[in-house]
């Protein structure tokens, strides 16, 4: 259904709502304030944001706009716009010391409008239809469901590292390294990783090693195994249990590689290492060993 003004927002007991608001050609905001947060991402069309004391504001698809409580602002269509929101109040982010700090660390980050690379786009879209997928259906544990989707929403745009208007080719390539590095576990080959970036195999293997100075099969390879290693160090895992996490699905070949990489099997390079807690994180610029690996260069 479009509108032609503004959603009527009534936050539930949890404090969280996902919603969203298609425009006619006709829809108007006149200037306003809300007595909750929300962050507005632009699905489709085109608007200008007008946030008192800055000047106007024209956001794209592709970016989203972040307005704390109380924030006096209006919003026209450039064109007729699909807006996603993300409604919440500052209840929820008083549960949490976490929470507030991601907010504060959002709000600060951004002057109002933030600019996404597609992959971003793509797992922000992905989140929110998660949560609509929630708030619609009202399974068992929705509300905890619909908070902690929020959540993720929070840290993976503080993730995202400021950067003006526009979506070039290394900039998707950037993006999704970067997702990679948080989610290396998962199913990830050449093709998918230059599908997320909306390039071809040659293109997206090219910009790929002039950002992270490494083949693409490379960096996801060291990301798991050094993860292995960690996870290996504590000495609180089995070797199968360590496969797994990183995204292994083989024992025989996690051995063979583990092996190349590292000198011995895991079993045995386990004896070999003094015990130690996993410290740091598999963005880590240190390797498993302890050595300072290359890093790619920095735009």
């Amino acid at each position: 259904m479009k509108h032609s003004t503004p959603l009527p927002i009534i936050l539930p007991r949890h404090g969280v709502l996902f919603a969203e608001s298609v425009h006619d050609s006709g829809f108007h905001m006149a200037e306003r304030t809300d007595p909750f947060h929300k962050l507005i991402y632009v699905l489709a069309g085109e608007v200008s944001f007008h946030e008192s004391g800055r000047p106007v504001s024209t956001v794209g698809a592709g970016s989203l706009i972040v307005t704390p409580q109380l924030t006096c602002h209006a919003i026209d269509d450039v064109s007729p716009a699909t807006l996603l929101l993300l409604c919440f109040a500052d209840s929820f982010l008083r549960s949490d010391p976490d929470l507030a700090q991601l907010w504060t660390g959002l709000t600060d980050a951004t002057s109002c409008r933030l600019c996404l690379a597609r992959p971003s786009q793509l797992r922000l879209e992905r989140l929110w239809r998660q949560a609509l997928l929630e708030q619609a259906h009202e399974l068992p544990g929705s509300p905890v469901a619909i908070r902690a989707l929020a959540a993720q929403i929070f840290v993976m745009l503080l993730r995202v590292p400021a950067r003006p208007g526009g979506d070039t080719a290394p900039q998707r390539v950037a993006a999704v390294g970067r997702e990679i590095r948080e989610t290396f576990y998962n199913a990830w080959d050449l093709d998918g990783a230059a599908a997320r970036a909306g390039l071809s195999r040659r293109r997206f293997s090219a910009l790929f090693r002039a950002e992270f100075n490494e083949t693409f099969s490379d960096y996801l390879l060291r990301l798991r195994l050094d993860h292995a290693a960690r996870l290996l160090r504590t000495r609180e895992h089995s070797v199968m249990g360590v496969m797994f996490s990183c995204g292994f699905n083989d024992l025989s070949h996690f051995y063979r590689l583990f092996r190349a990489r590292f000198g011995s099997p895991p079993k045995r390079w386990v004896l070999d290492q003094a015990p130690a807690p996993v410290v740091g994180s598999p963005h880590s610029p240190r390797d498993a060993s302890g050595r300072h690996r290359s890093r790619g260069r920095r735009r």
